[in-house]
């Protein structure tokens, strides 16, 4: 006898009354005037610490009994089901579980750190070109309805900027589809991106810091680079991927549906890993070792790059022109041991400093 609570399923009214069953698993009641049940067609609730247990029936009543050890006996008696009470085994078996959790926590970020980014670069590798140009449609004019504004460059000037840019490509293999493109920054200020259908966006704030092309020409093969390795496909990828893995893990649908349209943000506020950063120096580096360009020139424009962010700089664009201002930056940068913004160039990048000795390095020798 198992007592307890029966509630017919038709009103709030509760019944004491006592549950029995017999050999051949037909369950009853001694104190309610129901047909007995067999023990299969019921569903009953699992045993979680001392709580309140349920068994439903298949009319719509339910019985209610704080005597788990009685209905884990009867299941025990009734029941092949060896999946029943493995939720209380489980909360009493607190190494195992503790176990489990550290496993699926270290499992996790493994996967997180090293998995999804390995198997991006797989993928990213494999499949055709028109994957990344597919999903790059769109992407700038996403971002020009969103932070930039129409270049004020002369029409000479960006001609002059493109015969630069495809004379670089003439000795890149598979670039035919890559293009230049020039947009007032705004609020991303100095920058250049790298998109997914091969197209880079130059901002008129990065073409104003340079004194001499080789150091446009210098960015220009960092994010050919970035270009070349696919990094806007596998970031995109690796955003998917974590949704995935996000969604799996907690059932949140809605995590993965918004990472496409997340593309242009992710490009221009999150960049991409400091892995990718690294392959894009490492190719646009051994380009100008290789073709006779001072690799110095890319740890000037760094330089230059991170001086304009200072707000000092912006001050001075007020009453003098960049040239000057930027010099004025640089100078005043180096006595600085914090500087930057949120949207700064180098907010995902390795170390500017670091990258900036690796091509003087690079050229003295």
């Amino acid at each position: 006898m198992i007592k307890g609570y029966y509630f017919n399923g038709e009103t709030s009214e509760k019944k004491d009354v006592s549950l029995y069953y017999s050999d051949e698993g037909h369950v009853a009641f001694t104190e309610a005037s129901i047909d007995y049940v067999n023990f299969n067609e019921l569903k009953i609730s699992s045993r979680i610490g001392n709580t309140p247990r349920y068994i439903n029936f298949p009319d719509g009543s339910q019985f209610e009994t704080e005597d788990n050890d009685a209905v884990d006996k009867m299941v025990a008696a009734l029941s092949n089901d060896s999946f029943h009470g493995l939720v209380h085994k489980l909360e009493n078996a607190k190494a195992f579980v503790s176990f489990t959790v550290v496993t699926v926590v270290i499992f996790g970020w493994l996967f997180i750190q090293y998995g999804i980014p390995f198997f991006s670069k797989e993928i990213a590798n494999i499949l055709p070109e028109e994957a990344s140009q597919y999903m790059g449609n769109g992407v700038l004019e996403i971002m020009d309805k969103s932070w930039f504004k129409k270049s004020e460059l002369s029409w000479q000037r960006q001609k002059e900027l493109r015969q630069l840019f495809n004379r670089l490509l003439n000795n890149i293999e598979g670039s035919d589809h890559y293009k230049i493109a020039f947009r007032q920054g705004g609020e991303i200020q100095a920058n250049a991106l790298a998109l997914p259908n091969g197209v880079v966006v130059f901002t008129d704030e990065l073409v104003n810091l340079a004194e001499d092309d080789l150091e446009i020409a210098a960015i220009m093969l960092h994010e050919i680079g970035h270009l070349k390795n696919h990094h806007s496909l596998r970031s995109t990828i690796q955003q998917f991927s974590l949704a995935m893995f996000v969604m799996l893990i907690t059932g949140d649908v809605s995590t993965s549906s918004s990472v496409i349209t997340a593309i242009p943000v992710m490009l221009v506020e999150s960049g991409f890993s400091q892995d990718m950063e690294t392959e894009a120096d490492d190719y646009s580096f051994e380009y100008m070792k290789n073709n006779n360009i001072n690799p110095n020139n890319f740890a000037i424009m760094m330089e230059k790059l991170e001086a304009s962010f200072l707000p000092e700089y912006h001050e001075c664009l007020k009453n003098k022109k960049a040239p000057s201002c930027i010099k004025e930056a640089v100078a005043l940068n180096k006595t600085k041991k914090n500087h930057g913004s949120v949207l700064n160039y180098f907010s995902t990048h390795p170390g500017s400093q670091a990258r900036m000795e690796r091509f003087r390095e690079g050229q003295e020798k």
